[in-house]
């Protein structure tokens, strides 16, 4: 078991989602913690910080290793965490742009 600590761009609820389910797919993710206000992303398990790196590159959202090292076993009371404000739903980073270009006519003989 191993705690990885990463430095993720949390923009968005969207962003946030992203991350969460990119992460989720590796098999040994015990449990996944994301903090907006510090854009870091704790993952409580056994899998290789490398191989998240490189999926989450992977999918546009472009993150580093803060610190890899044993999880904390003596954290058995829990908190109640404090409500943060909201994220927006969606940021200019998650949306589609869609690029028209009106000619009257691109085919012409002279």
């Amino acid at each position: 078991m191993k705690k990885i600590v990463l430095k993720v761009s949390i923009m968005c609820g969207k962003c946030k989602s992203c991350i969460m389910t990119t992460i989720s797919k590796f098999h040994g993710v015990v449990s996944i913690t994301m903090d907006a206000e510090k854009s870091t992303a704790t993952v409580v398990g056994d899998v290789d910080a490398v191989l998240i790196v490189k999926a989450l590159r992977k999918k546009k959202r472009p993150a580093e290793v803060v610190s890899v090292g044993e999880p904390d076993k003596e954290k058995k009371e829990e908190k109640k965490p404090e409500p943060s404000k909201p994220l927006p739903s969606c940021c200019t980073a998650c949306k589609a742009v869609v690029v028209w270009y009106d000619e009257p006519n691109p085919c012409s003989i002279l």
